[in-house]
């Protein structure tokens, strides 16, 4: 009988914390050598092709102020963000932060970037969000690379990296 009911609760708990777990940026295997570079994300459906989806990709504090975020990402993206639909939001008071503007570029035939300048600079510290509303999937399966990069106040910035999020698309 206790064997039986281990059993049981061994199956609910298992069961039960698969989707706690899923979508959530852990790397398996591969990933950045130092750990702490692995960002984290949700979404709301990772079907390739899906259209009018939700991502969010966390930042971890930084300790500088945060002027400017970069993301680096792959041609697999294009046509993947609508760049009117795109917030960066305060994780501390869950508050929207100000977008001055959104700028995209190709880089060559592969590496796209989306430079995200704030109206004020983000004290140090802050956990960020950024996140893409009415986001549109790749058109195929598998799991993709966004590189992110900071700018921060200081009187000759230079672009800190910040971490890659691993997303997968089935």
């Amino acid at each position: 009988m206790k064997a039986k009911w281990l059993a049981v609760c061994a199956l609910i708990l298992a069961c039960g914390s698969a989707p706690v777990l899923a979508q959530s940026g852990f790397v398996l295997f591969g990933g950045e050598k130092d750990a702490d570079n692995n960002l984290t994300y949700s979404m709301i459906n990772n079907r390739s092709k899906a259209r009018l989806n939700l991502l969010d990709l966390q930042l971890k504090p930084k300790n500088v102020a945060i002027a400017e975020i970069r993301l680096d990402y792959s041609y697999f993206y294009d046509n993947s963000f609508d760049t009117s639909n795109v917030q960066v939001i305060d994780e501390s008071t869950r508050q929207a932060v100000e977008v001055e503007k959104i700028e995209t570029d190709k880089i060559d035939d592969v590496l796209r970037v989306m430079n995200i300048v704030l109206k004020k600079p983000v004290p140090a510290e802050t956990p960020l969000k950024i996140r893409f509303q009415n986001f549109t999937n790749p058109r195929s399966a598998g799991t993709f690379k966004i590189q992110a990069r900071y700018l921060g106040t200081e009187p000759n910035p230079i672009y800190r990296y910040a971490g890659s999020w691993y997303i997968s698309f089935n």
